[in-house]
């Protein structure tokens, strides 16, 4: 049997009345684990296939089998119209992703709202090829999730309960949540416990199965699983949507080449099957500029700067 790190093990040990969620945690992890060694076993390829080709990176929301698949007819349709056969790297961690931009490991890249952020905070350089749209809608939301049989009704009862975020640089499941908490008065140190997950789905999860007393996650991954048994506590501000960017080792001429291919991907016969891959519901890749996330930006940076002080048992 591979071996499954011991958070995610804890996460699993629970009571046999929530054994199918167990069993569906234990598939999950067990999928993502063989992608993972499968990508070791195939390192001298991809850095041969890098070389000739092209990388465009991914940041770990989902497990790496489900963005593969996801932004592959993407990646098809890039390699037919630029002639170039591109490979896709999903991060090992969101920080992980972020320094592969930066150090140019990819050429252009997939981001979150915050380590968007986080990546220009490091490098100006980093250039915006295209955000999401959906139907004219060009923001999104998260979501502080409880059970449905929860008797907690304000964000304010959290003090003193145990917290799933995500990962640490996680627009939806962690850096938003915790200023969330912090506006009603709750450091992470008011908190019993809490932990850091690897993903949106875990979170979902370890909350579904009462490991946890509350969670953030993303409002497509609340909507999968609210039927199971997971209700909104609070819902987030609206931030704008997910980003395309060159990394800022990129050369001028393949920018110029990806913006208009990015942004007129609506046009193209065919896009709505690439757009909705890559999230169900998005129409179109629209221009976008950094100043679109100034709002979120100072939502996430005026935050108090937080230490793991407590950690789930």
């Amino acid at each position: 049997m591979i071996g499954l790190p011991l958070q995610d093990v804890e996460n699993a040990l629970i009571s046999s009345t929530n054994l199918a969620y167990t069993v569906m945690y234990y598939i999950k992890h067990l999928t993502a684990h063989l992608f993972a060694i499968s990508l070791l076993l195939t390192s001298n390829t991809v850095v041969a296939d890098a070389e000739n080709g092209l990388t465009l990176g991914i940041h770990p929301y989902l497990h790496a089998t489900t963005l593969v698949e996801r932004f592959t007819p993407l990646t098809e349709y890039l390699s037919k119209t630029t002639g170039k056969h591109i490979h896709i790297r999903v991060g090992t961690s969101y920080q992980d992703h972020i320094d592969a931009v930066n150090q140019g490991e990819v050429d252009f890249a997939y981001f979150g709202p915050a380590g968007y952020i986080k990546a220009t905070e490091l490098n100006e350089n980093i250039v915006p090829l295209g955000r999401l749209s959906f139907a004219g809608r060009d923001t999104f939301r998260g979501v502080i999730t409880i059970r449905r049989d929860s008797k907690i009704t304000s964000l304010s009862e959290l003090k003193g309960k145990s917290f799933a975020f995500g990962d640490p640089n996680s627009t939806l499941s962690n850096l938003v949540p915790q200023r969330l908490l912090n506006d009603v008065g709750i450091d992470l140190t008011d908190l019993d416990s809490y932990s850091h997950l690897k993903n949106h789905h875990n979170v979902a999860l370890a909350v579904l199965m009462g490991k946890y007393h509350a969670g953030g996650i993303k409002e497509e991954v609340f909507r999968e699983y609210e039927a199971r048994g997971l209700k909104a506590l609070k819902w987030t501000p609206d931030v704008p949507t997910h980003i395309f960017v060159a990394g800022p080792t990129t050369k001028r001429e393949l920018i110029d080449e990806l913006i208009p291919l990015l942004q007129n991907l609506h046009k193209q016969s065919g896009a709505a099957l690439i757009l909705n891959k890559i999230k169900k519901g998005a129409t179109a890749i629209i221009p976008a500029t950094s100043q679109e996330y100034d709002k979120l930006r100072a939502l996430i940076s005026d935050r108090p700067l937080l230490e793991q002080r407590k950690t789930a048992p």
